[in-house]
């Protein structure tokens, strides 16, 4: 094989006294940037990780946790592009020794340096929008997984029910359900379970489908009368949570004379197009109109589609409403202090068991986590639609950079004509172009993988976290054969110049 052996001398020693050349300055601007990104990296990550970094509310609905770690993910993602640009800017080159294709291979990885600037904007290109395609991968939910929890968006209930017909005794005390028709069973772990559960009545008024399951704008969607009881339970997680009590401001009268109420926030935003603040009007009837006020917001939460006003207020608005006809059931303090939340099991026996009895009342149970997968689907559709056309993007991206290789072999032929002239055959000559397309190909996918894992690191730890691991590997391995054989193609195509007219040519 061809041994090879390339002895640089650098430009400027360490004994070097005098003014720096722009290359040199560059190449020190460059790994001052890239290590200022890795300090601040991991500073702000050594504090995420102890926990000194509040989980509170930044904006929007994004804590400062999530927020540190995404600009975590970013300052990573320009600190590893500027670190390569300063390699790349280097003017010390290392003695290259070796033989065969290992040597080969390591001489095509020096030649990123020939064209600095477009070797880290065709590396910039790959890890951006490999970046983007793992983030948005990495975004998927999946509440199957979640269990109760009050803070979060099934507010700890398992269970949520609704009836054709209202249901007017209450279902938490033994004589109510016998009122209701659920007679005690004469099994003790079913008769158990209705004395553990806990249930909150809402009054409700029919309207429109305003969850992101409706494809067409709404005006009204359904209402909710809260329950005082669930008024000072609490619980849920509200959009800038730390501002005010929303379920205290449900029952405070208003001076402008509105009524309050609260709504999720793919309901108000997408469907309502309304915010914080804004005003709804319904009509009661012919002659009268009465205005709600938008007073807050919940975060991905059970009630997506509705709005909540209290019970009160519910009643003096729609008397013809009479009863309850929509129902949230978890499990109450005492079989949570001393046994847990219910099990999955617990919770199809309950669903079962309530259903039976309350057959008059068309009583319809959906385990809670059910109902806001069915609202995520449209949600995770559209991310597996981004991470589809971003897929596409990036292998798109790949083929750039395989033009940009052809581009550069056709400007090197000379250079590649003078080693094929001494001794290197046309397939080592391939090598040592390809091992520079990978380079920067691996490199690219690389930082923009790890960056983007980073950034969505507070998410991926969640138990409701459902990443597409093995489908976004095949992506990724699928990207870098893509942009391999590509390269490949265009180093065969342009290698066959004749030595002679290369020759010529340089």
């Amino acid at each position: 094989g061809v041994r090879g052996s390339v002895d640089a001398a650098p430009i400027a020693d360490a004994s070097h006294s005098g003014p720096l050349s722009p290359k040199e300055r560059g190449e020190k601007s460059s790994l001052r940037f890239a290590m200022a990104c890795f300090g601040f990296s991991a500073i702000v990550l050594v504090l995420g990780l102890l926990g000194a970094i509040p989980n509170s509310e930044a904006f929007s609905g994004m804590s400062w946790l999530v927020v540190s770690f995404f600009l975590v993910g970013i300052a990573l993602f320009v600190g590893s592009l500027q670190a390569l640009s300063a390699i790349l800017k280097s003017h010390r080159v290392a003695r290259l020794r070796g033989s065969g294709l290992v040597m080969v291979g390591r001489l095509g990885c020096r030649n990123a340096a020939r064209n600095r600037m477009r070797s880290v904007l065709s590396t910039a290109l790959i890890a951006s929008a490999t970046f983007v395609i793992v983030a948005v991968a990495a975004g998927r939910r999946n509440p199957a997984n979640e269990r109760p929890d009050r803070a979060s968006g099934n507010g700890g209930f398992s269970l949520v029910a609704e009836t054709a017909t209202p249901i007017f005794p209450d279902l938490n005390s033994e004589t109510g359900r016998d009122k209701a028709g659920l007679r005690a069973p004469a099994d003790d772990a079913q008769k158990q379970l209705l004395a553990d559960m806990e249930v909150h009545a809402f009054r409700m008024r029919p309207g429109e489908n305003a969850s992101c399951l409706n494809i067409y704008q709404t005006q009204l969607p359904t209402i909710l009368g809260v329950p005082e009881s669930l008024l000072r339970r609490g619980g849920f997680k509200f959009i800038d949570q730390r501002k005010a009590d929303y379920w205290k401001l449900l029952s405070t009268p208003r001076d402008d004379g509105r009524i309050p109420v609260v709504g999720d926030m793919n309901t108000l935003m997408f469907s309502l197009h309304k915010g914080p603040g804004a005003t709804i009007s319904i009509a009661q009837d012919s002659a009268k109109k009465t205005e709600l006020a938008v007073v807050g917001m919940l975060d991905s939460s059970i009630f997506q589609g509705v709005l909540l006003m209290s019970e009160e207020n519910f009643q003096k608005l729609f008397p013809e409403h009479p009863g309850y006809r929509y129902f949230l059931i978890g499990a109450n303090s005492d079989r949570v202090s001393k046994h847990g939340e219910f099990s999955a099991a617990e919770v199809a026996a309950l669903s079962s068991l309530l259903e039976a009895g309350l057959t008059p009342f068309s009583f319809d149970a959906e385990r809670v986590v059910d109902r806001i997968a069915a609202f995520l689907i449209v949600q995770n559709t559209y991310l597996s639609t981004f991470q589809t056309l971003g897929g596409l993007g990036l292998l798109l991206g790949t083929l750039g950079l395989a033009t940009v290789m052809l581009r550069n072999v056709v400007e090197r032929r000379s250079e590649l004509a003078l080693l094929a002239a001494v001794g290197f055959t046309p397939g080592r000559l391939r090598v040592m172009v390809l091992a520079e397309n990978a380079l920067l190909l691996l490199f690219g996918l690389l930082v923009g993988t790890s960056c983007a894992l980073l950034a969505m690191l507070p998410h991926l730890v969640t138990v409701g976290a459902d990443t597409p691991w093995l489908s976004g590997a095949k992506l990724l391995l699928l990207v870098f054969v893509v942009g391999m054989a590509a390269a490949w193609a265009a180093v065969k195509e342009a290698s066959r110049t004749a030595i002679v007219t290369a020759l010529r040519a340089g």
